[in-house]
């Protein structure tokens, strides 16, 4: 991608910076004592850095103790909120999970309705089916012997008209 190369040369910029701040803070610490107050000044005076830059979130945890404390403060007030957020969305999450699973179950219950009537109606066809298969073969096997009878009569059956029946 073109901005490598920018990416690269900010984080190389960033930790110069950080090294600079670093060593400006144990010089001072040497100088005053390990309880020193560390200020935005002092810094801007050691490093030449511009206070714009010292302010900035990868510095700033570095020298100003007040900072930090207050932002671990903020943070987990942060940390509180977004927790409660996060905890009333996944409630709103489970609720339209827990309708979403009530609508599959009624539409189970209305397919599986319907299933049995289907199943009814197949019963029903089946037997209809084997009703109608047992009349036509009682049909057919008496057809049979009327045609058997009337061979041994002698009557063919080519003579009689037999279109008037169908």
């Amino acid at each position: 991608m073109g901005n490598d190369g920018l990416r690269e040369l900010q984080q190389k910029k960033r930790e110069e910076s950080i090294e600079l701040v670093e060593w400006a803070i144990e010089h001072l610490r040497d100088l005053e004592g390990e309880h020193c107050r560390i200020t935005a000044i002092k810094l801007v005076g050691l490093t030449g850095l511009s206070r714009a830059t010292l302010y900035k979130t990868h510095l700033r945890p570095l020298w100003d103790l007040n900072w930090i404390k207050r932002d671990i403060k903020k943070g987990f007030n942060s940390e509180i909120n977004r927790y409660h957020q996060d905890n009333q969305k996944l409630q709103l999450d489970v609720s339209l999970l827990k309708s979403k699973l009530e609508k599959s179950y009624n539409e189970i219950s209305r397919l599986k309705k319907g299933w049995d009537n289907e199943k009814m109606r197949a019963s029903v066809y089946r037997q209809d089916y084997e009703e109608l298969k047992e009349r036509y073969q009682q049909l057919l096997h008496h057809n049979l012997r009327v045609l058997r009878k009337l061979h041994l009569h002698g009557i063919d059956v080519k003579d009689l008209d037999l279109e008037e029946f169908d």
